[in-house]
């Protein structure tokens, strides 16, 4: 997985270079949390994760809190954000490129929810949004599949890390 520090750096080196034609400017970023970047003025937000504390303490009894500072975020998520672009349009470009939606939860009548693309790393989601009788997106995501299974993982071990904490010293001491 990539790490916050490298795709930042990989921006930071696009927006400076001399010779690149596109326009890149990252917008703003949190560290360890997410970038924004605008690119040839379409946004993308880089959005990383990193094991709670409690979470990573479970996993390695010793981590300090300046080790766990030291630990970066990955990357598990992109959003595209773009303008309202009627949403047949966006999806013949995605099916080009990644072959036949998987699966859709559009409905309708309300032009409304997310046409999916399930591929080995991830999910890719474009979304849907009415607008005067027409499906518009403005948003896509990509998802790795990896990732979301670690969070879930940990989401679920975060909820009850400090009472799995207090056992262990308990049991250990």
């Amino acid at each position: 997985m990539t790490n916050y520090s490298a795709v930042k750096k990989r921006f930071q080196d696009l927006a400076t270079a001399a010779n690149t034609p596109e326009r890149i400017e990252i917008v703003m970023a949190v560290e360890d949390r997410y970038i924004l970047v605008k690119r040839n003025d379409i946004l993308y937000r880089y959005n990383f994760y990193k094991s709670p504390l409690n979470v990573a303490k479970l996993n390695n009894h010793q981590l300090t809190e300046e080790e766990y500072d030291t630990m970066e975020g990955r990357l598990f998520h992109v959003r595209v954000i773009l303008p309202f672009i009627q949403s047949k349009w966006i999806g013949e470009k995605l099916e080009k490129t990644y072959g036949q939606k998987t699966r859709s939860t559009v409905d309708e009548e309300t032009m409304r929810g997310a046409d999916i693309w399930e591929k080995p790393g991830g999910f890719i989601f474009q979304w849907f949004e009415p607008y005067n009788d027409i499906a518009y997106s403005r948003t896509i995501d990509y998802m790795s599949v990896d990732m979301i299974k670690t969070i879930m993982a940990e989401n679920e071990k975060y909820f009850d890390a400090e009472e799995r904490e207090l056992l262990r010293k308990l049991i250990v001491n």
